[in-house]
């Protein structure tokens, strides 16, 4: 396996460069064509002359040995002669497409590095490039003698763009040696001479047209360049060669694969490559399948294709190169396994320019060869028992689509396999949903009515494309590939079986619950909730209507189950209810978020609230709201806490139902509307001030009457609601209120646990092996160091008054697709995406690459066993600290992917942190410094429905007044804060302006909506799925480890 079915060794001059041996030829042949378009021909001698001509002035504008020079051309004789000019000067030519979109030319002579562009006086430089720019047809005179540089084979002769992962195109650098020891391979393999024709049809910007220019030219044979107006059609085209005597001729494979019909009596070989070759036709020439990547020099196998072979091989390796097939394991894979083709040889490239890391990454050092390299293709093959090899695919050449990985490949071959069918395409496209879904082309041989049910007989349900369309032809790009995106869109409404409806009735309530939390008309089986804009918070409130249904889900199963398909079979009955069901009365034990804002200190701790406006059109009833919220702090028995004093103390108790009266203020507001809303602004703060911890009720409610409806001012105490409670709240209220109007009796849904359980049981699990075997993680993220957030001014004065918001809100189609279409890229969440653009943000403003920053969380973990809150009120927030690291923000995928292991590595999403800080005893702590406090707070809240209930009630647009005193202290330097409402994100920057000034914020929000929007546009553009490993479930996989696996497989 190491060594039999490597390539033959082949005595290759090993100190000679490509020019040098052309130069060699135009003195052996000088009056033999060398080079003919059009009809014009020039010799060996012409050839030479016209390239000095180009080097000479190249050398005169200061191109010296190891430059690149950047060719932008379309086929002609004066291209010839620009390539082979810039070699003489020792330069390094960088092939240029005259059809590339502009900025892409641009982007590669920017990267390159490129001083000089020779170019055609038809096109245009682009406006952005500075350096020198020579027409190619100046070089008809001029100097004629070889110019003498002195040039290595170890000299770069081309640099040559492919696609990137980054989004950006790479350039791949090629020494002379290799290119030198591809044309003597070729010359050997092909028996080409000085009498051969041979076709330079491959575009100019692809690595193909250089296997087809130089070893003609080394072997003294004449280069046919195809004019543009016949290369795409296959009858010209034959013409031409029969015409011509074309000997040899390189064909992409789509276009080879048509041209088999041709009646060819010209061609020797025919060389095909670019793609997989699916099927051949009986010709009268050898057709040689050819494969290879543009880092190892063009071509890595050949062979010759014999009609009658069942599964079609890549052939097998050309001279002076070795190829080994690994395992998962690195291990060689024997005959018929397959495994990632590993390449090494004289063909392969320096690397990629200016990218070491891409470098190190894919050119490895060679285990079986010491001191030596091997290219890692990232293709899976097999060998065959003759040592040939099969190709079967990239082994990213996959699609996520309603959360299954599939492999499009396997669809096509399904479909090859069929009778009917005589050529298939499969990608992906955007159904009505705006989610991925399959989509099947094809070129029937007869009726295709039947292949989808033909395709359900061999593949899962899941892989089998709700669209299959015929077509005569397939487009074709100027490459001679599939052009994808000319294939023609499927009509939406004609065939909708990519939704796959419930199958019994616990699908049906799940399909029912996802799209009324979800916002979406409809849910199949095989939507993933998360890419249908699902959040944590979201899955609380599902797993809530769940069990008010009967049913019962662990809440961790939804991040490891996201579509209803898989989640069904975790779904059980409840239990019967255990929640007591009267009113709760007596003390209650501090939660570890409220011994922090105790511990705290706030000047105001009475004026701390969370509140929201609402808007009544119509008008409320006021008995009703007092009678509903008076019935809501009953079952809801946290609204009715309170926080005396007692014995220098606090504690925190419940009042009694018999205390439960709830005072509605009515207010009269009048005059012009400018004068209403600042008179409820004014109103509304008194409201939120009059709370007492002591006295209570925590709940504070008020109706403003005005001429354009009511508004209710609900004010609540932040020690007793958060942002999961209020969704709660406002449900219930809605169901009380339309109870009351109708004269119903008023009932809600039964009680989960009570907080004051939920507190009780957290002082048991502080004392817990679980809970204790979080300190080390929590002492190592302490233990960092960050660099203090720097401010532009130092003062003592903290107050709330002092503080500026400024905020940016994104649209509503850049909302869409932050909440859907970013997290099929990376298997990321919100918090992920938001976070990352927040790190990437501060590393912009700072210049610092590690922060520490306080995270805040719904803390309704399930980490108590038999205890459900999903329908509790209450403050479970939990605050923890994160340390964002940024150190790889120069590539946005890995940095996106590291961020989201490091969020996902967190112990119970940090609601462990709290508990060990404050309830744990202090024997049982550990030395964790729990002093260190983070300089800013980051939450996002999810998303607020702007109706509340059946549109009598909406949130308001009017202020809800000051929800926390002025007087009090602000917690932290910087708030960031994210919600989703009225379909768009809302993100605002709490600060001091003692501290900082507003320019100085101004130019922090705008780095961070720039990021957002960066991070939105790059994840909704990756065309497939990358997993990392919290998505395979591995905990002890680090993600340098996962992509070693994933580049094998």
């Amino acid at each position: 396996l190491l060594g039999e079915w490597s390539g033959p060794v082949l005595d290759v001059p090993s100190d000679q460069t490509v020019h040098a041996l052309i130069e060699a030829q135009a003195h052996e042949t000088p009056h033999q064509k060398a080079a003919t378009f059009c009809g014009s021909s020039w010799t060996y001698e012409e050839l030479n002359n016209r390239a000095n001509v180009v080097a000479s002035r190249l050398i005169s504008n200061g191109t010296k040995p190891g430059d690149r020079v950047g060719i932008l051309t379309r086929p002609s004789l004066d291209m010839t002669a620009a390539v082979l000019g810039i070699l003489k000067a020792g330069a390094a030519f960088v092939p240029i497409d005259a059809d590339y979109p502009a900025q892409r030319i641009a982007y590669m002579l920017e990267d390159c590095g490129a001083e000089v562009l020779l170019i055609q006086k038809e096109l245009n430089a682009p406006t952005s490039f500075t350096g020198h720019v020579l027409l190619i047809e100046d070089a008809a005179e001029g100097g004629t003698q070889n110019v003498q540089v002195d040039v290595k084979p170890t000299d770069l002769a081309y640099m040559i763009y492919t696609s990137g992962t980054t989004g950006q195109p790479k350039g791949v650098m090629v020494e002379h040696q290799s290119l030198v020891n591809l044309a003597f391979w070729h010359n050997d393999a092909f028996r080409v001479t000085n009498k051969d024709r041979t076709a330079k049809y491959a575009g100019f910007g692809f690595d193909a047209s250089i296997w087809e220019m130089f070893p003609t030219w080394i072997a003294g044979a004449e280069l046919h360049i195809i004019d543009e107006a016949i290369r795409l059609d296959m009858i010209k085209l034959n013409t031409y060669f029969n015409d011509e005597g074309i000997t040899i001729a390189f064909l992409p494979t789509q276009l080879c694969e048509q041209f088999m019909s041709m009646d060819n009596h010209s061609l020797r070989y025919l060389l095909t490559g670019g793609d997989k070759l699916k099927q051949v036709k009986p010709v009268r020439y050898k057709l040689v399948n050819n494969y290879g990547p543009t880092e190892n020099t063009v071509v890595a196998t050949s062979g010759i294709i014999n009609p009658d072979q069942g599964k079609l091989p890549i052939g097998t390796a050309i001279a002076n190169t070795r190829f080994y097939i690994l395992g998962s394991l690195y291990d060689l894979s024997p005959p018929g396994v397959p495994g990632e083709l590993v390449i090494a040889g004289k063909g392969l490239a320096r690397g990629y320019w200016n990218l070491p890391e891409e470098t190190d990454k894919r050119f490895v050092r060679d285990p079986f060869y010491p001191g030596e390299r091997m290219y890692r293709t990232g293709d899976l093959v097999k060998w065959t028992e003759d040592g040939e090899l099969i190709y079967l695919g990239r082994k990213d050449h996959q699609v996520n689509v309603r959360g299954f990985r599939i492999e499009l490949s396997e669809i096509e071959a399904q479909l090859l396999e069929l009778d009917s069918v005589k050529e298939a395409v499969v990608t992906t496209v955007k159904d009505a949903s705006d989610q991925d879904a399959l989509i099947a082309y094809v070129i029937p041989d007869s009726e295709t009515a039947d292949l989808k049910e033909s395709l359900k007989r061999t593949l899962p349900e899941y892989m089998v494309p709700p669209w299959i369309i015929s077509l005569d032809q397939f487009p074709m790009t100027a490459n001679g590939k599939v052009d994808l995106k000319a294939l023609p869109a499927p009509n939406m409404e004609a065939d909708q079986t990519a939704y796959e409806a419930p199958r019994d009735e616990v699908e049906t309530l799940l399909c029912a619950i996802w799209a009324d939390v979800l916002g979406v008309s409809q849910v199949g089986i095989h939507d993933h909730f998360f890419f249908l804009g699902g959040d944590s918070i979201k899955g609380i409130q599902m797993a809530s209507r769940l069990t008010q249904e009967g049913w019962k889900l662990d809440m961790k199963l939804l991040f490891q189950y996201p579509t209803i398909a898989e989640l069904r079979p975790y779904i059980e009955e409840a239990d019967q209810m255990t929640a007591d069901q009267s009113p709760v009365e007596g003390e209650v034990i501090l939660t570890p978020i409220q011994r922090w804002f105790f511990e705290r200190n706030f000047s105001s701790q009475h004026h701390w609230n969370q509140s929201v406006m609402l808007h009544a059109p119509k008008g409320l009833n006021e008995a009703i709201v007092k009678q509903v919220l008076e019935q809501l702090m009953i079952h809801h028995d946290a609204l009715r806490l309170i926080y005396p004093l007692e014995e220098g103390r606090i504690i925190q108790r419940h009042r009694g139902v018999e205390e439960n009266n709830v005072a509605v203020d009515v207010i009269e507001v009048k005059g012009e509307l400018t004068q209403q809303i600042q008179q409820v602004e004014k109103l509304a703060n008194e409201v939120q001030a009059s709370i007492s911890l002591t006295e209570g009720p925590l709940v504070k409610p008020a109706i403003f009457r005005t001429e354009q409806g009511d508004h209710l001012l609900l004010a609540v105490h932040h020690l007793v609601i958060d942002g999961v409670s209020w969704r709660i709240f406002l449900e219930d209220f809605m169901a009380l209120y339309e109870q009351s109007k109708r004269g119903e009796v008023l009932t809600l849904p039964e009680k989960t646990h009570s907080f004051q359980e939920y507190a009780q049981r957290l002082t048991e699990y502080a004392v817990s092996d679980d809970l204790l075997a979080e300190r080390a993680y929590w002492k190592k993220v302490l233990s960092h160091s960050v660099t203090p957030l720097q401010k532009d001014h130092v003062t003592e004065d903290q107050r709330m008054l002092h503080t500026q918001t400024i905020r940016f809100t994104l649209s509503e189609e850049e909302t869409h697709s932050l909440l859907t279409g970013v997290h099929e890229a990376y298997h990321t969440d919100i918090n992920d995406i938001l976070l990352t653009a927040f790190g990437l943000s501060m590393k912009e403003w700072t210049g610092e690459d590690r922060h520490l920053i306080h995270l805040e969380g719904h803390g309704r973990e399930e980490i108590l066993p038999a205890v459900n809150v999903s329908r509790t009120i209450g403050w479970f927030t939990s605050m923890y600290p994160v340390l964002l690291d940024m150190s790889h923000a120069d590539d946005l995928s890995y940095q996106i992917k590291h961020l989201k292991e490091e969020l996902r590595h967190i112990p119970n999403k940090g609601i462990g942190y709290g508990i060990l800080k404050y309830l744990t005893p202090d024997k049982m702590k550990g030395d964790i410094a729990f002093d260190v406090t983070p300089d800013i707070s980051f939450n996002y809240l999810g998303q607020f429905d702007e109706q509340i209930g059946g549109g009598e009630l909406n949130r308001s647009a009017w202020h809800a007044g000051q929800s926390l005193s002025p007087e009090s202290e602000k917690p932290h330097a910087l708030d960031i804060v994210g919600f989703v409402e009225q379909s768009m994100l809302h993100v605002t920057i709490s600060y001091h302006h003692l501290e900082f000034e507003e320019h100085t914020m101004e130019q922090f929000k705008d780095l961070l909506e720039k990021n957002v929007k960066v991070l939105i546009s790059h994840c909704v553009s990756q065309n497939e799925t990358q997993i990392t490993p919290s998505d395979v479930g591995d905990d002890d996989l680090t993600m340098d480890e996962l992509e070693k696996l994933m580049d094998i497989f």
